[in-house]
């Protein structure tokens, strides 16, 4: 093990000099379990976290010292707060600093010993002290920058030289522009920022290199506006406002130095970092100031970096045709075109305009205005355009300034002579859509048509609310793009589907434009409700995206319902709203169109269905508070034979209530897996049960017993031309049986084969014989390593969201084994079951004095005040009636529950099954007043237990106590006897209801896992402990 260990540290060493410092992830060895296991998890950080760190030292306390006619000079005549705020508004800055104003040098030393502050901005005339001075006391107090502000350029002259001015950091002169102290404030935060930013962030710097007050008073404001400005422009390619703003902190840096030695020392700092050189070319070197000072800067660079841009300005135009020479752009710092000229080389140089494509001799071929545009440029412009900016670095100068830090250093040591002509375009177009694809990887993307990629994984198509479920699959989206599992599971590829969130905000537009709210609240069947929703308009503009996204969206799609109050931890109102699967195949985009809109209409429509209003009412809440959010995702699977289903998809949660085996806990989680679309699972169907931590343990005893109770029946979607049917529950959905499977080829995986003459399993399934959907080859033989990429997903999930949690899940395995097998992840959702020990417990010593007992129970309930029993008459029961048997207790229902009166309710088989034949198929509505449900069996019908549904999570959720009771099984029992002596309130065909004299005592532990339902409180053999 510590050879393993030792060989895993040096390979994540390894891989991070790969992949680069700023990769978000990092490997932590943790050690869990007393036989000292090692287990491996990965630790996180949010993707753009870096961005978060940025520009983390503000100046945002700012002490101006200046005399009375200076202060008011600057407010009343130049307006400065006014003007400060107006500034930073339009350069989209958010830290607005705060200045505290004092009128002497005096009162300004006493403050900065009682207050912080980040800075200190001086006026000249200070009275009894000269500001050098000033200065100088101020640093004895804090070790902070001070400037000087000069208000008139002929102050410049009473100053002393360049090297005596000890106390001030920098000096500066205000014409009356409120820029000066963006300028100054901005030109400190970069100073302070650039050794972290530069070097954790890779962002990049400009080199300002001006001797002369004056010029660089008046150029570094309007360099710090128009590289804010161009920022800014650039920031509509990001991917959501979110990002923006935190882009916006990695803008280019600019750094002002007044000597050679000091641009110099920068360029040596930061050269990794430079875009951009801007010089004088007058100044200081070696002390004294040097006329070609300038040209020898700008050569050094050209030599050490031939293709990083420079500027060089100069009052005299002599020295234009040397700087051309050296292969550097130049401007006429007299010219009244300067600032111009400047704004050009940002964008045709730097990179902050359009890419221009442009052939060795410049003629123009091409222009990209984005990524997504350079990408579809680079695909079809002449290759010796390519040649010609790729060997002059202009790709990765250009990606720079857009934020691509790392491609554009994956672009940078690459050389063009490394490829072949068409080699470089392949390796430019393949680069390119990796820039487009890690910026919408693990993160939510806002719709833009301009920024629009087919292949991004998560869209939010309107703002508001994401939904509970568009919230889960988010977080899995973050998840997947953090933990990498696809390097733990290198021969499975493990996702989420596409995924296209309508935010709340299109719900209510929806509601108030076509008025439907009072329709909504009223009470009308759901048949009415979904035809007049039906007949409602979704938005025009709403609809213009919806078709626009559907040209990349050409297979089936399922639509699904996120309300605010759905896959909450307490309360997940699972299945209580609409999904519709839709085929979305028909070549007419106006007929797509029209059932997608339909089915989300229906969706929203089902916020107001009486199965949410019942559910709603039970769990506390109004269902008004159910705004609705809509999730479009595509539907995981393959074609077969006109129908669309995935070859296996399942459920998991981190709480199994019903263990099979005695060594197995309820935390060693349990799955359920079926072939066909997840709804024969979460509608209660039969599926085949496994614990992930024991996936070999097969939970039936026999072979013929397993052929028996394995899956039947499974659902997929009707690729056949069909239109949108408002009367069907699901209009393209198809129950098919597994001699459709057959027909499909699709058990050959995940089946094996009874052998009725021997009575045994034969491994595989190929077309004759019985199949029996086993999965064995995934869970026995590990040929997909099934079990452990969920038990790897639920315990991040676990971990993440600190408690229990379900998922649900689906994928495709491949014929051809160099192929991946698929395993996506459909949701994800917090599961708290209630386990908490009771305050009250109650010893039986009595056992004639038990109704009903079973260790398989669920909840967390001492109740004490029921006196209704409702139950489905054993020797009347019949499997092919159990809808006429729920007519019977929906009845019953609605006159106990609005009366407030709590029952039990025994039944046989699944509760809430959409398979009538495997129990009685309820809905909420149906049975919202029992306060506990007894799921029974008869001999000669037993069905396993029923906790993959979505009616029994929502069972779980509510606290509604739960028992399985086997009628052959040791500790389960109920006395029917018993019941048949009570009181008769109603009986009728197939159910009887009846009414205890005195409450019977309920006691669910979820803590013990044991449930008892006790005859009478006051029995002498009823003891409270």
């Amino acid at each position: 093990m510590k050879k393993l260990l030792k060989a895993l540290e040096s390979l994540y060493k390894l891989t991070r000099k790969l992949i680069g410092p700023n990769s978000s992830w990092r490997v932590n060895v943790t050690m869990v379990s007393e036989q000292d296991e090692k287990q491996f998890y990965l630790d996180y950080k949010p993707k753009y976290k870096i961005f978060h760190e940025l520009m983390a030292k503000r100046m945002r306390r700012v002490l101006l010292v200046s005399s009375l006619y200076d202060s008011f000079m600057l407010e009343e005549d130049g307006r400065l707060s006014d003007q400060i705020y107006e500034e930073f508004q339009n350069l989209n800055l958010r830290t607005l600093p705060r200045i505290t104003r004092v009128a002497s040098a005096k009162e300004a030393l006493a403050l900065l010993r009682e207050q912080e502050f980040d800075i200190v901005i001086t006026m000249r005339r200070l009275g009894d002290i000269d500001a050098f001075s000033f200065g100088q006391n101020v640093k004895k107090i804090r070790d902070i920058p001070v400037i000087l502000l000069l208000t008139s350029v002929v102050e410049i002259n009473y100053l002393p030289e360049w090297n005596n001015r000890e106390g001030i950091d920098r000096v500066f002169v205000w014409n009356g522009d409120s820029k000066i102290f963006v300028a100054i404030l901005k030109h400190l935060e970069d100073k302070v920022n650039a050794p972290y930013d530069t070097e954790h962030g890779q962002v990049r710097v400009f080199i300002f290199v001006e001797d002369s007050i004056r010029f660089y008073s008046l150029l570094l404001p309007e360099l710090y506006g128009e590289i804010m400005k161009q920022t800014h422009e650039l920031l509509t390619e990001g991917v959501n406002d979110y990002q923006d703003l935190l882009r916006m902190r990695a803008r280019p840096k600019i750094l002002l130095a007044e000597t050679y030695e000091e641009a110099m020392t920068f360029y040596q700092k930061y050269k990794k970092n430079v875009i951009g050189i801007i010089s004088d070319i007058e100044y200081p070197k070696n002390g004294e100031l040097d006329k070609q000072a300038g040209f020898e800067f700008a050569k050094a660079i050209k030599e050490e970096a031939p293709n990083t841009p420079v500027v060089l300005q100069s009052t005299d135009n002599a020295y234009q045709k040397q700087a051309e020479r050296l292969s550097c752009f130049f401007i006429d710092k007299s010219s009244h075109g300067m600032f111009w000229d400047f704004r050009q080389w940002l964008l045709e140089y730097v990179g902050f305009g359009d890419f221009i494509f442009k052939l060795p001799d410049g003629t123009v071929v091409g222009r990209a205005k984005d990524v997504v545009d350079f990408h579809n440029q680079i695909a079809q412009v002449a290759i010796e355009s390519l040649i010609f900016h790729g060997s002059n670095d202009h790709f990765s100068n250009w990606l720079s300034t857009r934020g691509e830090f790392e491609i554009a250093q994956r672009l940078k040591p690459r050389k063009v002579s490394e490829f072949t002509r068409e080699e470089l375009r392949s390796f430019l177009l393949r680069t390119i859509n990796e820039i487009v694809l890690e910026k919408t990887r693990g993160i939510i993307n806002d719709f833009s048509r301009e920024n629009y990629h087919p292949e991004t994984l998560f869209i939010r198509l309107r703002p508001g609310s994401l939904g509970g479920k568009g919230r889960g699959i988010a977080f899995l989206m973050f998840l997947l793009n953090t933990f990498l599992l696809e390097q733990e599971f290198e021969e499975v590829s493990i996702a989420i589907p596409r995924t296209i969130v309508i935010g709340t905000d299109a719900f209510n537009k929806f509601m108030e434009e076509n008025n439907l709210y009072d329709i909504a609240l009223a009470e009308i069947s759901d048949a009415a409700l979904k035809e007049r929703f039906a007949r409602a308009q979704l938005s025009r503009s709403l609809r213009n995206d919806l078709e626009f996204l559907l040209r990349d969206l050409t297979g089936p799609i399922a639509v699904r319902s996120s309300s605010l109050l759905e896959d909450s931890a307490y309360q997940p109102f699972a299945g209580i709203f609409k999904t519709y699967m839709l085929p979305n195949n028909s070549s007419n985009i106006e007929r797509r169109l029209e059932d997608l809109c339909t089915a989300i209409k229906l969706v929203y429509a089902s916020s107001f269905f009486k199965l949410a209003r019942s559910y709603a009412e039970t769990v506390g809440h109004t269902i008004e508070e159910s705004k609705m959010a809509v999730v479009l995702q595509e539907a995981i699977g393959g074609e077969y034979n006109g129908r669309f289903y995935p070859e296996f998809s399942g459920t998991a949660s981190s709480y199994n209530f019903y263990p099979f085996a005695p060594y197995m806990k309820p935390e060693d989680r349990v799955v359920h897996l079926a072939l066909g679309l997840g709804k024969i699972i979460v509608e209660g169907g039969v599926s085949l049960r496994f614990c992930p931590k024991y996936p070999k343990i097969n939970i039936y005893p026999t072979p013929d017993f397993l052929l028996k109770h394995s899956q039947k029946e499974f659902y997929a979607i009707d690729l056949t031309p069909q239109h949108f049917d408002l009367s069907s529950e699901d209009p393209f959905l198809i129950k098919l049986d597994l001699g459709d499977a057959i027909k499909d080829n699709t058990l050959t995986h995940i089946a094996d084969t009874y052998d009725f003459n021997s009575e045994t399993l034969r491994p595989g399934y190929f077309g004759e014989g019985a199949p029996v959907i086993s999965f064995n080859r995934q869970l026995k033989y590990e040929s997909f390593p099934l079990a452990a990429i969920v038990s790897r997903i639920m315990a991040i999930g676990e971990r993440a969201m600190g408690c229990s949690v379900e998922i649900e899940f689906a994928g495709n395995i491949q014929e051809n084994t160099k192929e991946k097998n698929e395993f996506y992840i459909l949701q994800i959702r917090p599961f708290l079951p209630k386990k908490e020990a009771l305050t009250e417990d109650y010893q039986v010593l009595d056992m004639e004095k038990i109704l009903i007992q079973s260790n398989q129970i669920s909840g967390n309930l001492l109740q004490k005040d029921i006196r209704d029993i409702v139950y489905v008459k054993p020797d009347a029961f019949d499997k092919t009636q159990t809808l006429e048997i729920l007519d019977e207790i929906d009845e019953i229902n609605e006159k106990l529950h609005p009366q407030g009166i709590p029952f039990i309710l025994i039944g046989f088989g699944r509760w809430g099954s959409s398979d009538r034949f495997l129990g009685i198929p309820a809905k909420w509505h149906n049975i919202c007043g029992a306060k506990v449900m007894i799921e029974a069996d008869l001999e000669d019908f037993q069905i396993d237990f029923s906790q993959g549904s979505h009616f029994f999570q929502n069972i779980v959720s509510s606290n509604i106590g739960y028992f399985h009771v086997k009628h052959d099984k040791k500790g389960h029992y109920i006395d029917w006897a018993w019941l048949e002596e009570q009181p008769i309130i109603a009986d009728k065909t197939f159910v009887r209801h009846v009414r205890t004299k005195q409450p019977v005592i309920v006691k669910v532990d979820g803590q013990k896992g044991e449930g008892f339902i006790i005859k009478s409180e006051n029995s002498d053999q009823t003891n409270r402990k």
